[in-house]
Protein backbone atom coordinates (compact mmCIF):
# COMPACT_ATOMS: atom_id res chain seq x y z
CA UNK A 1 0.00 0.00 0.00
CA UNK A 2 1.63 3.24 -1.15
CA UNK A 3 0.65 6.51 0.53
CA UNK A 4 -1.59 8.82 -1.47
CA UNK A 5 -4.86 6.90 -1.83
CA UNK A 6 -6.10 7.38 1.72
CA UNK A 7 -5.81 3.71 2.55
CA UNK A 8 -7.73 0.50 2.01
CA UNK A 9 -10.12 -1.84 3.81
CA UNK A 10 -11.18 -5.46 3.54
CA UNK A 11 -13.22 -8.14 5.30
CA UNK A 12 -11.31 -10.75 7.27
CA UNK A 13 -12.61 -14.34 6.96
CA UNK A 14 -15.93 -14.83 8.71
CA UNK A 15 -16.18 -17.02 11.83
CA UNK A 16 -17.00 -20.62 10.85
CA UNK A 17 -20.21 -20.70 12.90
CA UNK A 18 -21.47 -17.29 11.76
CA UNK A 19 -20.84 -13.83 13.18
CA UNK A 20 -22.42 -12.64 16.41
CA UNK A 21 -21.06 -9.14 15.86
CA UNK A 22 -18.73 -6.97 13.80
CA UNK A 23 -15.48 -5.32 14.87
CA UNK A 24 -14.26 -2.49 12.65
CA UNK A 25 -10.49 -2.48 13.15
CA UNK A 26 -8.81 0.88 12.50
CA UNK A 27 -5.16 -0.09 12.20
CA UNK A 28 -2.05 2.02 12.61
CA UNK A 29 -0.16 3.58 9.72
CA UNK A 30 2.41 1.27 8.06
CA UNK A 31 0.50 -1.82 9.25
CA UNK A 32 -0.22 -4.70 6.89
CA UNK A 33 -2.47 -7.76 6.82
CA UNK A 34 0.08 -10.06 8.43
CA UNK A 35 0.41 -7.79 11.47
CA UNK A 36 -3.36 -7.64 11.98
CA UNK A 37 -3.98 -11.35 11.44
CA UNK A 38 -3.46 -12.38 15.10
CA UNK A 39 -6.01 -9.77 16.15
CA UNK A 40 -8.69 -10.69 13.63
CA UNK A 41 -8.13 -14.43 14.16
CA UNK A 42 -8.80 -14.04 17.86
CA UNK A 43 -11.90 -11.95 17.26
CA UNK A 44 -13.11 -14.60 14.80
CA UNK A 45 -12.55 -17.36 17.36
CA UNK A 46 -14.92 -15.45 19.65
CA UNK A 47 -17.55 -15.13 16.92
CA UNK A 48 -16.81 -11.58 15.75
CA UNK A 49 -16.17 -10.74 12.11
CA UNK A 50 -13.66 -7.99 11.30
CA UNK A 51 -13.72 -5.20 8.76
CA UNK A 52 -10.10 -4.03 8.72
CA UNK A 53 -9.08 -0.52 7.68
CA UNK A 54 -5.45 0.40 6.91
CA UNK A 55 -5.02 4.19 6.56
CA UNK A 56 -1.97 5.50 4.75
CA UNK A 57 0.30 8.37 5.73
CA UNK A 58 -1.46 11.06 3.71
CA UNK A 59 -4.83 10.44 5.39
CA UNK A 60 -3.32 11.56 8.70
CA UNK A 61 -2.76 15.08 7.37
CA UNK A 62 -5.29 15.51 4.54
CA UNK A 63 -8.81 15.26 5.91
CA UNK A 64 -10.23 14.82 2.39
CA UNK A 65 -8.34 11.53 2.04
CA UNK A 66 -9.49 10.37 5.46
CA UNK A 67 -13.11 11.27 4.61
CA UNK A 68 -12.99 9.29 1.36
CA UNK A 69 -11.63 6.26 3.18
CA UNK A 70 -14.22 6.63 5.97
CA UNK A 71 -17.09 6.83 3.50
CA UNK A 72 -15.93 3.62 1.86
CA UNK A 73 -15.77 1.88 5.23
CA UNK A 74 -19.31 2.96 6.12
CA UNK A 75 -20.72 1.86 2.75
CA UNK A 76 -19.04 -1.54 3.04
CA UNK A 77 -20.20 -1.98 6.62
CA UNK A 78 -23.76 -1.01 5.70
CA UNK A 79 -23.89 -3.75 3.05
CA UNK A 80 -23.23 -6.35 5.75
CA UNK A 81 -25.61 -4.84 8.29
CA UNK A 82 -28.46 -4.65 5.75
CA UNK A 83 -28.34 -8.45 5.48
CA UNK A 84 -28.44 -8.85 9.27
CA UNK A 85 -28.07 -6.03 11.80
CA UNK A 86 -25.35 -6.96 14.28
CA UNK A 87 -23.74 -5.23 17.28
CA UNK A 88 -20.77 -3.30 15.94
CA UNK A 89 -17.64 -2.20 17.78
CA UNK A 90 -15.05 0.34 16.63
CA UNK A 91 -11.53 -0.78 17.64
CA UNK A 92 -8.77 1.77 17.13
CA UNK A 93 -5.16 0.69 17.39
CA UNK A 94 -2.68 3.48 18.12
CA UNK A 95 -3.15 6.18 15.44
CA UNK A 96 -6.05 4.47 13.66
CA UNK A 97 -8.42 7.01 15.21
CA UNK A 98 -6.75 9.83 13.23
CA UNK A 99 -6.27 7.95 9.98
CA UNK A 100 -9.95 7.13 9.53
CA UNK A 101 -12.10 6.55 12.60
CA UNK A 102 -12.71 10.18 13.51
CA UNK A 103 -14.01 10.83 9.99
CA UNK A 104 -16.35 7.84 10.29
CA UNK A 105 -17.74 9.41 13.48
CA UNK A 106 -18.18 12.77 11.75
CA UNK A 107 -20.07 11.18 8.87
CA UNK A 108 -22.36 9.29 11.24
CA UNK A 109 -23.02 12.55 13.11
CA UNK A 110 -23.76 14.42 9.89
CA UNK A 111 -20.79 16.75 10.48
CA UNK A 112 -19.34 16.23 7.00
CA UNK A 113 -20.59 14.99 3.65
CA UNK A 114 -19.96 11.62 2.06
CA UNK A 115 -21.12 9.44 -0.79
CA UNK A 116 -23.02 6.98 1.41
CA UNK A 117 -26.75 7.57 1.93
CA UNK A 118 -28.31 8.90 5.12
CA UNK A 119 -30.07 5.55 5.43
CA UNK A 120 -26.68 3.82 5.54
CA UNK A 121 -25.43 6.29 8.15
CA UNK A 122 -28.46 5.65 10.39
CA UNK A 123 -28.17 1.89 10.03
CA UNK A 124 -24.51 1.84 11.00
CA UNK A 125 -24.94 4.28 13.89
CA UNK A 126 -27.84 2.30 15.33
CA UNK A 127 -25.72 -0.85 15.36
CA UNK A 128 -22.72 0.64 17.19
CA UNK A 129 -22.42 -0.91 20.65
CA UNK A 130 -19.05 0.32 21.86
CA UNK A 131 -15.52 1.48 21.19
CA UNK A 132 -12.03 0.22 22.00
CA UNK A 133 -8.81 2.23 22.05
CA UNK A 134 -5.57 0.25 22.24
CA UNK A 135 -2.55 2.51 22.90
CA UNK A 136 -4.41 5.62 21.88
CA UNK A 137 -5.71 8.06 20.89
CA UNK A 138 -2.41 9.31 19.46
CA UNK A 139 -2.00 13.00 18.68
CA UNK A 140 -0.43 13.14 15.21
CA UNK A 141 -0.25 16.91 15.19
CA UNK A 142 2.65 16.84 17.64
CA UNK A 143 6.28 15.75 17.91
CA UNK A 144 5.02 12.51 19.46
CA UNK A 145 3.09 11.76 16.30
CA UNK A 146 6.16 12.19 14.14
CA UNK A 147 8.13 9.91 16.47
CA UNK A 148 5.48 7.26 16.00
CA UNK A 149 5.63 7.45 12.21
CA UNK A 150 9.39 6.95 12.28
CA UNK A 151 9.43 4.23 14.95
CA UNK A 152 10.68 0.96 13.43
CA UNK A 153 9.30 -1.15 16.28
CA UNK A 154 5.65 -0.40 15.62
CA UNK A 155 5.46 -0.86 11.91
CA UNK A 156 7.89 -3.54 10.78
CA UNK A 157 6.04 -3.11 7.51
CA UNK A 158 7.15 -4.01 4.03
CA UNK A 159 8.35 -0.44 3.45
CA UNK A 160 11.98 0.12 4.58
CA UNK A 161 12.27 2.15 7.77
CA UNK A 162 14.59 4.70 6.12
CA UNK A 163 12.07 5.45 3.38
CA UNK A 164 9.30 5.57 5.96
CA UNK A 165 11.23 8.01 8.12
CA UNK A 166 12.03 10.32 5.21
CA UNK A 167 8.41 10.33 4.05
CA UNK A 168 7.14 11.10 7.55
CA UNK A 169 9.61 13.94 8.08
CA UNK A 170 8.98 15.47 4.66
CA UNK A 171 5.20 15.41 4.95
CA UNK A 172 5.06 16.59 8.56
CA UNK A 173 7.55 19.40 7.91
CA UNK A 174 5.83 20.45 4.69
CA UNK A 175 2.37 20.56 6.25
CA UNK A 176 3.61 22.50 9.30
CA UNK A 177 5.37 25.04 7.07
CA UNK A 178 2.70 25.52 4.40
CA UNK A 179 -0.50 25.09 6.40
CA UNK A 180 0.16 25.82 10.09
CA UNK A 181 -3.32 27.19 10.79
CA UNK A 182 -4.98 24.34 8.94
CA UNK A 183 -3.02 21.77 10.91
CA UNK A 184 -3.96 23.33 14.23
CA UNK A 185 -7.62 23.57 13.21
CA UNK A 186 -7.59 19.94 12.13
CA UNK A 187 -6.08 18.94 15.47
CA UNK A 188 -8.88 20.71 17.37
CA UNK A 189 -11.47 19.13 15.07
CA UNK A 190 -9.96 15.68 15.68
CA UNK A 191 -10.21 15.86 19.46
CA UNK A 192 -13.64 17.49 19.39
CA UNK A 193 -14.88 14.61 17.21
CA UNK A 194 -13.51 11.96 19.56
CA UNK A 195 -15.23 13.66 22.48
CA UNK A 196 -18.47 13.79 20.50
CA UNK A 197 -18.41 10.00 20.21
CA UNK A 198 -19.54 9.83 23.84
CA UNK A 199 -22.94 8.54 22.72
CA UNK A 200 -21.56 5.56 20.80
CA UNK A 201 -21.71 3.01 23.60
CA UNK A 202 -19.25 1.97 26.30
CA UNK A 203 -15.55 2.67 25.81
CA UNK A 204 -12.58 0.46 26.70
CA UNK A 205 -9.14 2.10 26.75
CA UNK A 206 -5.80 0.30 27.06
CA UNK A 207 -2.61 2.18 27.84
CA UNK A 208 0.78 1.85 29.50
CA UNK A 209 2.60 4.24 31.80
CA UNK A 210 5.86 3.81 29.88
CA UNK A 211 4.41 4.29 26.41
CA UNK A 212 6.11 7.37 24.93
CA UNK A 213 4.09 7.16 21.72
CA UNK A 214 0.71 7.28 23.48
CA UNK A 215 1.47 9.21 26.70
CA UNK A 216 -0.56 7.93 29.61
CA UNK A 217 -1.56 11.41 30.79
CA UNK A 218 -3.02 12.22 27.36
CA UNK A 219 -4.95 8.95 27.15
CA UNK A 220 -6.25 9.19 30.72
CA UNK A 221 -7.22 12.83 30.18
CA UNK A 222 -9.27 11.72 27.19
CA UNK A 223 -10.95 9.06 29.33
CA UNK A 224 -11.81 11.56 32.08
CA UNK A 225 -13.38 13.90 29.56
CA UNK A 226 -15.59 11.10 28.22
CA UNK A 227 -16.68 10.23 31.75
CA UNK A 228 -17.61 13.87 32.34
CA UNK A 229 -19.78 13.63 29.23
CA UNK A 230 -21.63 10.66 30.71
CA UNK A 231 -19.86 7.82 28.92
CA UNK A 232 -19.27 4.43 30.54
CA UNK A 233 -15.47 4.20 30.35
CA UNK A 234 -13.11 1.48 31.54
CA UNK A 235 -9.35 2.16 31.49
CA UNK A 236 -6.92 -0.77 31.71
CA UNK A 237 -3.46 0.60 32.52
CA UNK A 238 -0.14 -1.21 32.75
CA UNK A 239 3.12 0.09 34.17
CA UNK A 240 5.14 -1.66 31.46
CA UNK A 241 3.60 -2.89 28.22
CA UNK A 242 4.61 -2.46 24.56
CA UNK A 243 2.72 -0.12 22.26
CA UNK A 244 -0.24 -2.15 20.89
CA UNK A 245 1.15 -5.14 22.80
CA UNK A 246 -0.21 -8.69 22.78
CA UNK A 247 -1.27 -8.50 26.43
CA UNK A 248 -3.59 -5.65 25.55
CA UNK A 249 -5.35 -7.33 22.67
CA UNK A 250 -5.96 -10.60 24.54
CA UNK A 251 -7.60 -8.78 27.42
CA UNK A 252 -9.57 -6.40 25.22
CA UNK A 253 -11.27 -9.31 23.48
CA UNK A 254 -12.21 -10.97 26.76
CA UNK A 255 -13.56 -7.73 28.20
CA UNK A 256 -15.42 -7.00 24.99
CA UNK A 257 -17.62 -10.04 25.50
CA UNK A 258 -18.61 -8.93 29.00
CA UNK A 259 -19.19 -5.25 28.32
CA UNK A 260 -21.14 -5.22 25.06
CA UNK A 261 -24.86 -5.56 25.66
CA UNK A 262 -26.55 -8.45 23.89
CA UNK A 263 -28.17 -7.20 20.74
Amino acid sequence: MWPGCGGRFYWAPAPPSGARGVVVVFAWVWSDEAQLRPFVDLYASLGWRCLVCHPDLVSLYLSEKAATLACGVISELAKELKVKPLPTVFASFSGGSKGCMYKVIQLLDGKCEGDATMKDFRLVRNCISGQIYDSGPVDFMSDVGTQFLQNPVIGKSSQPSMIRSLMAKALASGMDTLFPSRIEAQRAEYWHTLYSSAGLGSVLIFCSEDDDLAPCHVVCGFARHLVELGTDVKVIKWTDSPHTGTTLFYLQCLLLLHRITDY
